[in-house]
């Protein structure tokens, strides 16, 4: 079934002219560009995303008493791509309900769409802007490979990359640091975020900054992308990331794996060496604060 299904992505969505495929898969009927090689490619073959790992870490997270709410419980999802992982953790009723934070305005369209082909109109709302530690207009990266993998630029000289950063084509992104969107939307009851899901592409760091009050004044976990690689191309430092850690959270889980044990947070710094050493060394980590 997978090879057929391979064949049937290669010359059936990929090899046609640019469209807007639409596969129905386990997070949800999905919607993506033909020509993403990677995760549209993925979602097409797989019939799924991350679905696994995402039952198995918010079943973990609430078993343990890291996610308290037992209703109405919402989980914001910072990097949405096309929504996938939002839809996915309704359709999964893990959650009920989604906010989503994506900058590119062509995954933004996408998100849209696919909220309302699953009927979560009412309980997923989405903003097409970049969370980041200000308030301002960034450079987005645009990955012709790989459309998940858009990312912010660095301020200042661009240097080369592993994976040709440096020459990839550029728009304009808003940004806002998620304290200060907390200001301006008085209508919407963040109390009720009980889980932070976040892919940013490495910038993760800029996004802590710019949440600190949120996350020092709730202690939710916040599940992401570990991905040194990124995160210093980025523009942000080992140290300054790793003190973001420490001072908002105690403790980790890395929920790539089925059983996971939970680590000090001081462990986190092995780890960003150990990953570090390839472009594409990495983990997707359960950051909790247990005081």
């Amino acid at each position: 079934m997978r090879f057929f299904r391979k064949l049937k992505w290669l010359f059936g969505t990929y090899l046609l002219p640019r469209h807007i495929a639409t596969v129905k898969t386990e997070n949800g009927i999905l919607s993506f560009n033909s020509k993403d090689r990677t995760l549209g490619r993925a979602l097409n073959i797989e019939r799924e995303f991350e679905s696994q790992m995402m039952k198995r870490t918010v079943n973990l997270l609430t078993k343990n008493g890291d996610i308290k709410q037992v209703k109405d419980r919402v989980v914001m999802d910072v990097g949405g791509y096309v929504g996938m992982s939002s839809i996915g953790f309704l359709n999964f009723n893990l959650f009920d309900n989604a906010i989503i934070f994506e900058p590119n305005p062509n995954s933004f369209l996408l998100i849209e769409k696919n909220i309302k082909q699953n009927n979560f109109s009412d309980q997923i709302t989405a903003f097409n802007v970049a969370l980041s530690n200000k308030n301002s207009e960034l450079l987005m990266e645009l990955s012709h490979k790989n459309f998940g993998d858009h990312r912010i630029r660095q301020e200042g000289p661009v240097q080369e990359g592993y994976y040709h950063e440096e020459v990839r084509k550029i728009i304009s992104v808003d940004s806002v640091a998620f304290d200060d969107f907390i200001k301006k939307n008085p209508q919407i009851n963040f109390k009720n975020i009980s889980m932070v899901w976040m892919d940013i592409q490495g910038h993760e760091g800029k996004f802590l900054q710019g949440a600190n009050n949120f996350l020092s004044s709730q202690k939710i976990p916040v599940v992401m992308e570990f991905w040194p690689y990124g995160i210093l191309r980025s523009g942000t430092t080992k140290n300054e990331f790793l003190e973001n850690l420490v001072k908002l959270f105690t403790h980790f889980y890395i929920v790539d794996n089925e059983f996971t044990e939970l680590q000090n947070i001081l462990n986190v710094e092995k780890l960003f060496d150990e990953c570090a050493k390839t472009a594409s060394g990495g983990y997707n980590l359960a950051f909790i604060n247990k005081n």
